[in-house]
């Protein structure tokens, strides 16, 4: 009863710490990040920073200062955008001090960027595009859904003479049409490469990839139990052909051709790009597959992945597929995919592709890896 008592004067007070006591959480120098937290009836604070190894499982015992603010200073890790959250005599919480707060299918944390390198393609560019929350219908599905698309700076929906090339970028498993906008920093990554001159002006269409969901379970619209399913895993989006780019195409000025589109995804997302990408070459002119289990072979009960199956005469027939501008493929040094998706990228080289690129990053199977790889894969697009 005490320790009951003992967390819920703690969580109180954690409400108005950042008025009352000013505090500065996390401040960012050139050689440190100190996380701070006004609590003082605990008798224990941590923190979890992503860019320890174990994240999600590792936390940092804090330490209590004057005036009931506990407090941590680590090493400044390179350039970045990282997370974190407090555990306050075990209960965890965002911290009160630092509004940039962001979600990761049912988590909810805090986020910081360290500037620098990749750091700074995930801050505001001085040129910003627009980020729009759309509904469209699908047919397919029986539902009228939501996704988000990114139009870049200067865009002009009555200038019809000037037309743009599309991307299609889907989310992973447990993900929705928010997460790449969200965690992905997706805008900010256009924004920047545009800004700089590293990217075509191009825009960003990013769809809910669960066949039931209407939208974001943050709108607390129940799920559609009766719309259609699909046998195989990953091959359940022929809603994007059917439903997704004829709406885009008529509400937006783009290209209206495969020179002017392109398919990318990350995990699930991957293996949904891989089906609808390589089954529709005559719509595509780009595929990227970032981390995808499908290729990876990763997953409880999974068979490894034979492409031949899968895809029939992709690697029986190269000449029926070998079309495209680009295929990319990435994936985190430490994720379990690695090797399927190096193995495939590899018989595809063998069988003669070309425009075949293949970048790994240092990780495992996180946001880091997909915006790296996001920031590679648009750089290189519709060039």
């Amino acid at each position: 009863m005490k320790k009951l008592i003992t967390i819920i004067a703690t969580l109180c007070l954690i409400g108005f710490s950042a008025s009352a006591q000013k505090t500065i959480s996390p401040e960012v120098t050139d050689s440190s990040v100190i996380f701070r937290l006004f609590a003082p009836y605990a008798t224990q604070v941590k923190v979890n920073p992503s860019w320890l190894a174990d994240y999600g499982s590792k936390q940092v015992d804090m330490e209590k200062g004057e005036k009931g603010i506990w407090s941590v200073s680590l090493p400044r890790p390179e350039s970045e955008m990282y997370f974190y959250n407090f555990f306050v005599d075990g209960v965890k919480v965002l911290d009160p001090s630092n509004i940039f707060v962001v979600r990761d299918v049912s988590n909810y944390m805090n986020a910081v960027i360290i500037d620098g390198a990749n750091g700074d393609m995930y801050k505001e560019a001085f040129r910003r595009g627009n980020l729009e929350e759309v509904w469209y219908r699908s047919a397919t599905n029986n539902m009228d859904r939501r996704m988000f698309i990114y139009t870049p700076y200067g865009y002009d929906r009555d200038n019809k003479n000037k037309k743009y090339p599309v991307l299609y970028l889907l989310h992973g498993g447990g993900g929705d049409e928010s997460a790449w906008a969200e965690l992905g920093r997706t805008r900010q990554i256009m924004d920047n490469l545009i800004q700089r001159g590293l990217a075509k002006e191009m825009i960003v269409v990013m769809p809910n990839g669960n066949p039931s969901q209407y939208a974001s379970p943050t709108l607390q619209i129940p799920d559609n139990a009766n719309t259609a399913t699909s046998a195989k895993r990953f091959d359940n989006y022929a809603s994007l052909t059917a439903d997704i780019i004829p709406f885009v195409e008529k509400k937006y000025n783009v290209i209206k051709s495969r020179k002017g589109r392109a398919i990318a995804g990350l995990s699930m997302g991957g293996g949904q790009s891989f089906y609808e990408g390589f089954r529709h070459g005559d719509l595509f002119c780009a595929i990227g597959i970032f981390s995808s289990g499908l290729i990876g072979g990763s997953g409880a009960g999974m068979d490894p992945f034979d492409p031949e199956a899968e895809m029939p005469g992709l690697i029986s027939n190269p000449a029926k597929y070998n079309n495209y501008d680009l295929l990319y493929f990435s994936c985190g040094e430490t994720d379990p995919r690695i090797g399927g998706n190096e193995s495939f990228v590899s018989q595809l080289v063998g069988k003669g592709y070309k425009n075949v690129y293949y970048e790994h990053f240092k990780g495992a199977h996180e946001w880091h890896v997909w915006r790296e790889s996001l920031t590679s894969f648009a750089s290189r697009l519709f060039k």
